[in-house]
């Protein structure tokens, strides 16, 4: 399966939940690409893309990192081609815990896009990766 994980870093959290994401898909076999929005453009291509991941951080109060918010004001994709899965990472101490995940879902559904497994929602610093490999797991059942 051709993946493509697209995402954007604030801190550095999401591109190693990213990194982490692509280095299991690719131990399983499948052929996974990074697309930071930030330095590899707000246009990127689709083509030949079976499953598309899209991730962010929540900042703030339950905002989405800038350069994200606007990717998605900008990228207008037919994601109903594709299967689409979503990951966010935020702080369970803010009352606003991973609404990137929530804007990012909601965002594919207006692109067409139908949300082949359960979002994936990081708290903080991924210190035990358990979860992530679960996530990636339920998106290798789907392949």
């Amino acid at each position: 399966m051709n993946i493509k994980i697209i995402y954007e870093t604030q801190n550095g959290t999401t591109q190693y939940v990213a990194e982490v994401i692509q280095k299991q898909l690719r131990e399983s076999g499948h052929e996974a690409i990074l697309h930071s929005v930030k330095y590899d453009g707000m246009q990127p291509s689709l083509e030949g893309i079976d499953l598309v991941l899209f991730g962010g951080p929540t900042y703030d109060d339950g905002k989405l990192e800038k350069t994200l918010r606007e990717f998605i004001d900008v990228y207008s994709p037919d994601l109903s081609r594709h299967k689409v899965a979503v990951f966010g990472l935020g702080n369970k101490t803010y009352p606003q815990f991973c609404v990137a995940a929530d804007i990012l879902e909601a965002w594919v559904k207006s692109k067409g896009g139908r949300l082949v497994v359960e979002s994936l929602r990081v708290d903080g610093f991924p210190d035990h990766l358990e979860k992530i490999s679960e996530y990636v797991q339920s998106l290798i059942k789907i392949s």
